[in-house]
C-alpha cells in the first residue's frame, strides 16, 4: 500500500512539476517586457505550488483523471477503481491504528485485535490494485493516455503485477 501511495505521488509530482515548467517555458517565450515575466512567473508559481500543495488523492482525481482524459463516461470505471483503491487504503490506516499490538505471551508473538479485518482489507487492495494494472495496461496497448506508460513504469518497476 505504501508503495501504490509512493508511485502515485511521485507519478504526480513528476507530470504536474514537469508539465507546468514546460508551460511557463513556452509561455515565457512570448513574453515582451519585464511586467509580462513577472505576472508569467507568478503564474507559474502560483500553479507549482497549488499543484503540490494540495493533497496526492484530490489532484489525482482532478489532474491525472480530467486534464488527462479519465474523467470521461468512457474511463469512469477507472476512477472508481481508484477511489476504492485509496479508500481501502484509508481504511487498513484506520483499523490500524484504532488499538494497539500486543504481546501474546502463550504463542510468543505480536497480535492485533483488528489483523483479521486487515488482511481482508489488504487482499481487497491487491486485487483491486491488480485490476486496474490490467486495466491501464489495457489502455496504454490501445494508445488511449500514452502518458499512463510512465504509471505502469513506475508502479511495476519490480514485475510484481506482471508476474501475479
Amino acid at each position: 500500500m505504501q508503495h501504490f501511495v509512493k508511485v502515485i505521488q511521485g507519478y504526480i509530482a513528476n507530470q504536474i512539476l514537469h508539465v507546468t515548467w514546460c508551460e511557463f517555458g513556452n509561455k515565457l517565450s512570448s513574453v515582451g517586457n519585464l511586467e509580462e515575466i513577472h505576472r508569467t512567473h507568478a503564474e507559474y508559481l502560483n500553479k507549482a505550488i497549488f499543484r503540490q500543495a494540495t493533497s496526492a488523492y484530490f489532484y489525482f482525481q482532478y489532474y491525472f483523471c480530467s486534464v488527462r482524459g479519465l474523467l470521461t463516461e468512457k474511463a469512469a470505471p477507472v476512477m472508481n477503481i481508484i477511489h476504492s483503491i485509496f479508500s481501502l487504503i484509508l481504511k487498513f490506516r484506520s483499523q490500524l491504528i484504532s488499538q494497539s499490538w500486543t504481546f501474546d505471551a502463550g504463542k510468543q508473538m505480536a497480535v492485533h485485535p483488528n489483523f483479521g479485518l486487515m488482511q481482508q482489507s489488504y487482499n481487497t487492495f491487491k486485487y483491486y490494485s491488480h485490476f486496474l494494472f490490467k486495466v491501464v495496461t489495457k489502455l496504454v496497448n490501445r494508445g488511449y493516455q500514452p502518458h499512463l506508460e510512465d504509471f505502469l513504469l513506475r508502479i511495476n518497476f519490480n514485475n510484481y503485477y506482471k508476474d501475479n
